[in-house]
């Protein structure tokens, strides 16, 4: 004879009510989580980086400062241009009221045409001179101000590709650091085409709620 089944223990049953309600229609789908922003940071000016003002895989916010580059032979290069700003400013005022005097004196017919023209000439040669160097001075105080590279977006460092010590080029291709930004983050997942008519027929009522965690994480 077979040998004999041990009972089957009883199973509970509830009894409840039937009602009407709302469920949720949940779809499950494997997705990507992309940076909202993604920012290379590269060197402006040509130097040796001096200092290293972050540690990386840290967040950092838009405007702190990331590395410093020696700042010296662009600091004199501003000193400079503003020092040749100061002289041919000078130089076009006393010009300036040189042309004004003859102004004066050809209408006395104290002196020649040909002279006030030349004198007129010099002004106005000496007026281009200090608009010249008012660019010029624009240019180094850029170039000193990109001496310190700062953080063009919020977010999260990458690797340090670049160390205190090495030589950083405006026309390099290598960036110094990678930020990615994931405070919004972006998750791009794909659903079944059989959810499509679901998707449309409730997602125009206000949107879906979408819920994100790690694949290795419990299902809710």
């Amino acid at each position: 004879k077979p040998p004999a089944r041990p009972p089957r223990a009883a199973v509970a049953v509830t009894v409840a009510r039937v009602r009407r309600a709302s469920v949720p229609y949940d779809v499950s789908a494997s997705g990507v989580v992309t940076p909202m922003q993604t920012a290379a940071v590269t060197s402006q000016v040509d130097g040796i980086i001096s200092d290293v003002a972050f540690s990386e895989g840290r967040d950092v916010t838009l405007g702190q400062v990331l590395f410093r580059i020696d700042p010296r032979p662009y600091q004199s290069a501003y000193d400079f241009a503003v020092a040749t700003l100061g002289r041919d400013r000078a130089t076009a005022g006393y010009a300036k009221q040189e042309a004004a005097r003859y102004d004066t004196l050809i209408q006395s017919r104290s002196v020649t045409q040909e002279q006030d023209d030349q004198v007129q000439a010099t002004a106005a040669s000496a007026a281009a001179t200090v608009a010249a160097d008012l660019a010029t001075v624009s240019s180094a105080h850029f170039n000193l101000d990109n001496t310190t590279v700062r953080a063009p977006i919020s977010g999260r460092t990458g690797a340090l590709l670049v160390h205190a010590g090495n030589v950083v080029h405006a026309a390099g291709g290598t960036a110094l650091v990678v930020i990615n930004q994931v405070r919004p983050t972006l998750v791009r997942f794909a659903v079944p085409g059989s959810t499509l008519p679901l998707i449309l027929r409730y997602g125009g009522r206000g949107g879906l709620p979408v819920t994100a965690m790690p694949s290795d994480a419990p299902a809710p």
